[in-house]
């Protein structure tokens, strides 16, 4: 147990409060006192009593935010818990981050695509001789990015496992149920990235099908049908999402909120708009490109709860729970800590990787995603 570890540590210079203040020499007493830095780093909440004594500093100071609760083990250790679980390491903290990102960026610049391919049915813009570049080449890439942006969502699932992730030890394919639901994750969770991963499958033997010319039957087989699969797949992941983030229990007060709301709207028109005996013609163009102005909001907004340090996004709410994170470097050491923020200013913050995005550069981001996505379609 720490707190016998520190007792047993303290005890030879222990003195009572009464003594000390009598003694003159009280500043040589302190000045004696065992340095637990080395024991409270082996135990991992080093980085926990940083946070709390520059809190409390400050409220000392007469600051108005301070220090939350008591400075004892019990609480550090209970505060620390399920940060350390999915953060124990600058590396897993990294990861994290960077495969969020990039999965929201990737179905951005495919949602993006795939409405301009949405437009030139409707509006039909361009030459007749000039349809096959201007929409099976965009379809083609779109799917390409939508789909690493769904297998980057699973590839963050199936790497959950912070230890084997700090030992190297990486999934690209599989991971298996039991060991993901043994980590504190719902099945909902599974269930639902591969339902999104098995339908962006499904959309990308219709996309690469589609360049070539087939018969009715396997027209049916290899085009229509994996539409219709791959959209319903879609829908499913959007239903669980909906249960995940308890959409029908809560209020829309949350960014998780709107993005599964989204993604399960995305999902539907994305299926139903591959039906032409439920809408036929222009109509299921229409519904299709909603779904990817949805898709592309959901993915925006995905972006926001990355900038906010939420990197499970709407299919892992047990990273959106952990506290905001910063990298923090220990004083007159060569190390770095990762570590809560709840109770360390962020003028107190260095972080140590690329700075959170602010605001206009979130928005810079999305245009130039955007210029991405026309020099594509160029």
């Amino acid at each position: 147990m720490l707190q016998e570890e520190l007792l047993s540590v303290a005890a030879p210079g222990k003195k009572s409060s009464s003594s000390s203040s009598r003694n003159p020499d009280f500043k040589q007493d302190v000045a004696d006192l065992p340095d637990l830095t080395p024991l409270l780093q082996k135990q991992g909440v080093y980085g926990e009593y940083v946070a709390w004594r520059d809190s409390y500093m400050r409220w000392r100071k007469g600051e108005a935010r301070g220090a939350r609760g008591e400075n004892t083990i019990e609480d550090h250790e209970k505060r620390s818990a399920e940060f350390r679980t999915w953060y124990p390491t600058l590396k897993t903290y990294s990861f994290r981050r960077t495969i969020n990102f990039w999965a929201s960026v990737t179905c951005i610049e495919g949602c993006l695509l795939f409405l301009w391919i949405d437009l030139i049915s409707t509006y039909t813009i361009g030459a007749p001789v000039m349809i096959y570049e201007m929409t099976k080449v965009p379809n083609l890439f779109g799917g390409m990015f939508f789909m690493a942006g769904l297998y980057l969502a699973w590839f963050e699932l199936i790497n959950i496992d912070s230890e084997k992730l700090s030992d190297g030890k990486i999934n690209y394919i599989w991971e298996s149920l039991e060991v993901v639901t043994s980590l504190g994750i719902e099945r909902a969770s599974y269930i639902a990235t591969l339902s999104y991963l098995i339908g962006g499958l499904f959309y990308s033997v219709s996309q690469v099908s589609d360049f070539y010319d087939w018969d009715p039957f396997w027209q049916a087989c290899l085009i229509d049908w994996p539409l219709i699969i791959g959209g319903f797949l879609f829908f499913v992941g959007g239903c669980f999402e909906l249960k995940i983030n308890n959409v029908f229990t809560s209020y829309p007060t949350a960014y998780v909120w709107w993005v599964s709301v989204l993604n399960c709207y995305g999902g539907l028109t994305f299926w139903l708009s591959a039906c032409p005996s439920i809408l036929p013609g222009q109509s299921g163009v229409n519904v299709g490109a909603s779904g990817c102005v949805t898709y592309t909001l959901a993915a925006v907004l995905s972006l926001v709860m990355w900038r906010g340090e939420q990197f499970g996004g709407a299919l892992i709410p047990a990273l959106n729970r952990v506290a905001q994170v910063a990298v923090k470097q220990v004083p007159n050491t060569d190390g770095t800590l990762v570590l809560e923020v709840k109770d360390t200013s962020k003028s107190e913050v260095e972080e140590s990787m690329n700075p959170r995005l602010s605001v206009r550069a979130l928005i810079f981001l999305f245009v130039y995603i955007c210029i991405g996505a026309f020099q594509i379609i160029a």
